[in-house]
């Protein structure tokens, strides 16, 4: 990759010309360049089943349901501090006819994960679309794509500007079968700057003393060792930067009680969270601008994260008191969280772009989904459940058992193979084995398949029954369960095919007998004596507006002796799931195994792991269509987002870098954190040597004198 920045001539030289052209016309911004060339890589030309299929390391896939499926490639590039991209432009490099033709396989259809009423609605109306997209690009000798490229997504992570661009290196023509290889792409960016001396570039320049987002930073953008330097801050911090809250609660203030009468807000101040609480009264809410109390909250976090240092935020009440956003990304609307974590631009400029009033409308509207705050929920208004949650979630990260390396899966059968003549591949939950055997080496795993009917899991687990799943939940110990199944607000379900009416096929229009018995419901007999982080690869489990019957996420985690969970991740409406696993995986199943590689094998906290991997996925395996939408929408955390699955554990005062000893290391270590936008010990807590309750010079000239003039030790005053 060869990256042609701005240097720091020219970036001045822009704003000089910039300020001379405003003297003639009433320009506020100032336009750059940047131009960066990226490598396909090698390829590899793999026949299946009559058809052939490209890989290439690193590389995902252009997914369009029925259109040819071609490598694809999104590279997150960094542009100068407070840059907007105006234009993106790939051109592709070395082009070369490959010699041959060839039948590049067509997308999969989407597969729905709704519940029974309707299923085989969606699924008939996505195989439809999947079929006319088949007949629309495969009858034509068109090159497709046209372009090798475009621009993904624009936005900002915490104080960095970014943008995603998808690169396409090869390009088909179906009729003739023509393969055309491109070896590299030249990406060049239109930005526009903020204009000298204006509120926005303070605003700009007073966040590059925000550094919670540079560890990632650096493994986003490919572009970061060439961009880091424009992002050191400069001069003094102001001293409001001084007072900074890490964890805000957003309630109302008839809830505050709730919370207060909860061991939670100890808890979490004894690991150095400095916490802050804010009411939907407050004016720093209710004073915001927006159209509803959604807007205002958001508006509120988007100017306050970075200013307070605002790392996670938790949501307490139900829907009905802190509200949701519902999104219409196509099919019907889904209520969000993500909305609150991803704080790029105003609404006008990303969630609502096209300025209609209709929120996250795939192809319409543009949030980024690259989170500047992790944030969950405390899904109920009832002042008892939420004492209760927060109780049970303080004793699960006190606890460092061993049982939170042990695992419960139920793999239920989601479609059968050429359901209702539909040619569809059988679909069951094979990312369950891929987690079991890629993340939990060493694991304790219990796990259950469908074993009954006349077509059966592939996987020969035992049974899976709601006896056999929910006795083991309420008597094991499991700090994971992942499920897989077409969900309800109140159930999940297996599939079952009881009896064939001779034709060999399953049929759902009444000729066969399918039945859908629950696995799991808000009937279950379940216990919380030791909850577990759970992952429902299912729609509507997270169904936030109350139901009279229960609502099965919502329940897991606040319902008392019920609530098996200590957090779940839980669609609030329908979402999608991949048929072909193994060759392409997407949808929900890849965010799930994505989620539990993030929490498992990177240790990350569990609001960091979702938002994380619903990123990952959106630009490693995205399908180019609404549903795509559906999944980052309806997919929410109900949990506190700083939970750390295999709990906390004492740590030693004094121990800044975590490395076991108390030695000179801590010193450089603090001084960095301090002076140099380094990284925070971890917990902050760690860094308070001399028991004020704050970590600044002190603490570092208190450490000094313990390791070299006989002090007495961190903490021990």
């Amino acid at each position: 990759m060869r990256i042609i920045t701005p240097s720091a001539n020219r970036l001045v030289g822009g704003l000089l010309a910039m300020i001379l052209v405003l003297a003639v016309a009433p320009l506020s911004l100032a336009a750059d360049v940047l131009t960066i060339e990226v490598d396909a890589g090698e390829y590899q030309i793999i026949n299946r089943d009559q058809s052939q299929l490209i890989k290439m390391e690193g590389f995902g896939y252009l997914k369009v349901p029925g259109k040819p499926m071609l490598p694809a490639k999104n590279f997150l590039i960094a542009l100068p501090p407070g840059a907007r991209a105006r234009s993106v432009e790939v051109r592709g490099i070395g082009a070369e006819q490959l010699p041959g033709t060839y039948q590049i396989m067509p997308t999969p259809p989407i597969l729905p994960l709704a519940d029974a009423p309707q299923y085989q609605e969606l699924v008939e109306e996505l195989q439809l679309e999947c079929q006319e997209n088949n007949q629309t690009v495969y009858s034509s000798d068109q090159a497709y794509p046209k372009e090798r490229g475009k621009l993904k997504t624009l936005g900002t992570l915490r104080k960095y500007s970014y943008v995603s661009v998808s690169f396409y290196p090869f390009s088909y023509h179906p009729q003739s079968g023509r393969l055309v290889h491109y070896h590299a792409a030249q990406i060049t960016i239109k930005y526009n700057l903020p204009s000298p001396g204006t509120a926005e570039a303070q605003r700009v320049d007073e966040s590059k003393r925000d550094n919670l987002a540079d560890q990632r930073a650096s493994e986003l953008f490919v572009n970061y060792d060439e961009m880091k330097g424009l992002y050191q801050p400069t001069g003094s911090p102001r001293e409001a930067e001084s007072q900074t809250h890490d964890y805000v609660i957003i309630t109302s203030n008839t809830l505050q009680s709730a919370i207060v009468a909860s061991n939670f807000l100890d808890w979490k101040a004894s690991l150095g969270y400095d916490i802050r609480t804010v009411f939907i009264t407050d004016p720093e809410i209710a004073g915001q601008a927006g159209v509803d109390l959604a807007e205002k909250i958001r508006n509120f976090l988007r100017y306050n994260y970075i200013p307070w240092g605002i790392e996670y935020v938790l949501l307490v009440g139900g829907c009905e008191t802190i509200p949701m956003r519902y999104c219409y990304p196509g099919g019907s609307d889904v209520p969000t969280d993500y909305y609150y974590a991803d704080l790029s631009y105003s609404d006008a400029d990303s969630w609502d772009s096209d300025g209609d009033g209709v929120y996250g409308e795939y192809s319409q509207d543009s949030p980024d989904f690259l989170a500047e705050v992790y944030v969950g929920r405390i899904p109920t208004s009832d002042s008892t459940r939420i004492t209760y949650t927060l109780n049970k979630l303080v004793a699960f990260e006190q606890d460092t058992g061993s049982w939170k390396d042990q695992a419960l899966h139920a793999n239920a059968i989601s479609r059968f193979a050429n359901q209702d003549y539909d040619s569809v591949t059988f679909v069951e939950g094979h990312c369950l084995y891929s987690i079991e055997a890629d993340l939990m080496n060493g694991w304790t795993i219990s796990h259950y398949s469908e074993q009954e009917g006349l077509s059966t899991s592939g996987y020969p687990w035992p049974a899976l029954s709601e006896s056999a799943f929910i006795n083991d939940w309420r008597n094991g110990q499991y700090g994971v369960v992942n499920w897989y199944g077409h969900g309800s607000w109140s159930h999940v379900v297996r599939m079952v095919w009881v009896w064939d009416d001779g034709d060999g096929v399953p049929e759902t229009d009444g000729s066969d007998l399918i039945e859908q018995p629950a696995f799991i419901s808000v009937w279950s007999n379940l216990d919380d004596d030791h909850p577990s982080i759970v992952f429902a690869i299912s729609c509507n489990v997270g169904w936030p507006e109350p139901q009279a019957g229960g609502n099965l996420g919502i329940d897991l985690l606040t319902e008392p002796e019920f609530g098996s969970s200590a957090g779940i991740v839980s669609a609030t409406r329908s979402g999608c799931a991949t048929a072909d696993w193994f060759g392409r995986p997407a949808g929900i199943d890849a965010i799930c195994y994505e989620f539990n590689r993030y929490m498992i094998t990177e240790l990350r906290r569990i609001g960091d792991a979702i938002y994380d991997s619903k990123f990952y996925c959106n630009q490693n395996y995205a399908w180019d269509h609404y549903y795509e939408y559906r999944n980052m929408f309806g997919l929410n955390l109900y949990g506190d987002p700083s939970l750390v699955r295999e709990g906390v554990s004492g740590f030693t005062c004094g121990d800044c870098n975590g490395d076991g000893i108390v030695d000179v290391g801590d010193v450089v270590f603090l001084v960095n954190y301090l002076y140099k936008n380094g990284s925070a010990p971890d917990p902050v807590q760690a860094g308070d040597c001399n028991c004020d309750s704050t970590v600044d010079l002190g603490d570092v000239v208190y450490l000094i004198n313990y390791l070299f003039k006989q002090g007495s030790p961190p903490g021990g005053c």
